[in-house]
Parts: C-alpha cells; sequence; structure tokens
C-alpha cells in the first residue's frame, strides 16, 4: 500500500515536470531561431555597388530574408519580427505576414502571431494596446506609423476582420487567453518615414 503511493507520488512528480518542462523547450527552440535568424538577417549585407550580397549558408533565401519586416509597439514594449508568409514554421518562430507580397501601403495588411508561452515573446502583451496606440512597421527602408482605433474579440470563423480596404490599415490577430477567440487590433496609416528621415 505504502509502496503504490509512493510509486503515484513519482509518478505525479515526472507527469508535472513534463507539463512544465513543454513550454520550456518551445521557447528554447524560439529563440534558438530568432538568434539564426539575426545571424542570418546580419550575414545578408547588399553590395551597393553590385547588388550583390555574401553568400547564405543558412536555411533562409536572401529573397525571404529581405522580406523580413519590423513591427514595434511602444506602448507594450514589442519589437518582434515578421516573417513574410504564415506557416507553422514561421509562426512558432516569429510573427507572421498574412497575404505574401502586400506592401505595407495598400489595403488592409494583416500580421498574426501566436500568444507566447510566457513573457513578451510574440503577440503575449497585445491585449494591453488601448486606442490611440502607436504601432510601427519598418520595411524597405520605411516606417510605417499606425494610429491604433479598433480593438475587438471575434470568433475564428469572423475572417471579414482580414478584407482588403481602401485605405491603408494594418491588423493584428492573436488568439484570446482560452484560445476559443481572436484578439483584433487594427490601427489607420498616419505617416510613412523615410529611412534618411528616420535617422
Amino acid at each position: 500500500m505504502r509502496k503504490g503511493k509512493s510509486l503515484i507520488g513519482l509518478a505525479l512528480i515526472v507527469v508535472g515536470m513534463v507539463f512544465v518542462s513543454i513550454p520550456l523547450y518551445h521557447e528554447w527552440q524560439q529563440t534558438k531561431g530568432v538568434s539564426a535568424l539575426e545571424g542570418a538577417l546580419a550575414s545578408l549585407e547588399v553590395d551597393p555597388l553590385h547588388g550583390s550580397s555574401q553568400e547564405l549558408t543558412t536555411e533562409w533565401t536572401q529573397e525571404e530574408l529581405e522580406e523580413v519586416k519590423t513591427l514595434e509597439i511602444p506602448s507594450i514594449e514589442l519589437e518582434q519580427y515578421v516573417l513574410g508568409e504564415t506557416t507553422e514554421e514561421n509562426l512558432a518562430l516569429a510573427l507572421t505576414q498574412i497575404n505574401p507580397n502586400q506592401a505595407p501601403e495598400d489595403g488592409n495588411f494583416s500580421i498574426a502571431g501566436h500568444r507566447g508561452y510566457r513573457g513578451d515573446r510574440h503577440f503575449r502583451q497585445l491585449s494591453n494596446v488601448s486606442d490611440g496606440d502607436e504601432v510601427r512597421l519598418t520595411a524597405d527602408g520605411k516606417t510605417y506609423v499606425y494610429e491604433v482605433n479598433s480593438i475587438s474579440i471575434v470568433d475564428p470563423t469572423q475572417t471579414d476582420v482580414l478584407d482588403d480596404s481602401d485605405d491603408p490599415e494594418i491588423t493584428l490577430i492573436t488568439c484570446t487567453l482560452s484560445g476559443e477567440q481572436r484578439l483584433i487590433v487594427k490601427g489607420v496609416l498616419v505617416e510613412i518615414i523615410e529611412e534618411a528621415q528616420a535617422v
């Protein structure tokens, strides 16, 4: 009887350790992937005279690396990479652009991201954004500045939030804490800053 209780206790400890280690493993994988991405981006030094770059020895192509954008939301201290295509692999690593090849000034520029397991990774703090907050998307030597004008919770089937618009806007999407619905943050484009101006 006593031996049986000891085995049950030991089994519960092992199960608990497995549950604790799963998010830590995912976080380690994500950190490792981001480090590799940063290294690949650092190696992408284009020669302005010849338009060539160093030979890449990464899992990303030069074209994929050139499509990487950055998203900043100062109010929640968010600064994340945005990869050019939404895939499971890319979502595990960073934020992703929903419509590939879309320019930020063209219609509804939508970005998806997981909530993340802990800390400030991915869109974990997106629910703390408020109306009027600034969202900055940097791509191709320009920074697109948006002002948040709408925050809502929708069902996963409500895909009209991704519909294109006549005016340039941004849509940020992540899961709610329960995972059953989606948090949608929208903003309107208020300014485009050229790289020379930003310095």
